[in-house]
């Protein structure tokens, strides 16, 4: 089997076969667990620039409570190897793209003069087309298109809360962002309340705590129950 390089023209090539975008619509740690596991643990190992503890612990906190963060530690990202990390497993491939150039989910660094001196025998008996070979540096990359990522499916699934609209009239109070609204009659834009969130003078921590919140009142089994209920009338 010829060897991958999950370079960005191999990345292109996937999504242009696929008639998808070309870089996952996901890559953000608010968008997508995988994506901050990642990101987080790379700034934790001091591998990249460190996360601010304020945007670490917010973004943890939303994504410890969402139904897909990882039920095992089997099932989450992780990094090896203490003081020379060397072994990256179940990542999300943009963020290793971002970090080591391929794209890939398991990515396991040579560590020792014995691994490097395999890997030379292998890339001299078997050499890879165009110079492109990742074995001179890595003992193993597993390549990863984003729409093969386990949670990019489940993630699609879920509607884009700004694409969200209620239309007619709403009564009572309603818990928004963790503040109460009155109100007897209203047609409420969900795009356009987060456009005010993001449009408000708090701190930026203070506005991720905010569509957090909401995300998680859209979440709850009732509203979306409610909101499956009223689907012919969401506009978006």
């Amino acid at each position: 089997m010829p060897l991958i390089y999950p370079d960005l023209a191999w990345y292109s090539s996937q999504s242009e076969r696929k008639g998808m975008l070309g870089r996952c619509p996901y890559a953000s740690i608010h968008r997508c667990p995988r994506y901050f596991e990642s990101t987080a643990l790379l700034s934790d190992k001091d591998i990249t620039t460190r996360m601010t503890k304020e945007l670490h612990d917010t973004t943890l906190a939303k994504w410890q409570a969402h139904e897909l963060a990882p039920a095992t530690a089997e099932t989450g990202t992780s990094i090896s190897g203490s003081e020379n990390p060397n072994c990256y497993s179940n990542f999300c491939p943009e963020v290793s793209f971002d970090t080591f150039k391929l794209f890939g989910s398991t990515l396991i660094r040579i560590k020792d003069d014995i691994d490097r001196q395999i890997a030379e025998r292998v890339i001299e008996k078997d050499p890879a087309p165009e110079g492109k070979d990742w074995r001179w540096f890595w003992s193993h990359v597993e390549p990863l298109h984003f729409s093969d990522c386990p949670l990019y499916a489940k993630l699609h699934q879920e509607k884009p809360v700004s694409h969200i609209t209620f239309n007619g009239p709403v009564t009572g109070k309603i818990n928004v962002a963790g503040h109460s609204i009155t109100a007897q009659a209203m047609s409420l834009s969900l795009a356009e309340l987060l456009t005010k969130i993001e449009a408000s003078s708090v701190t930026a921590p203070e506005k991720e705590a905010a569509k957090s919140k909401f995300a998680e009142f859209l979440a709850h089994p009732v509203v979306a129950a409610i909101v499956g209920g009223l689907a012919g009338k969401i506009g978006g």
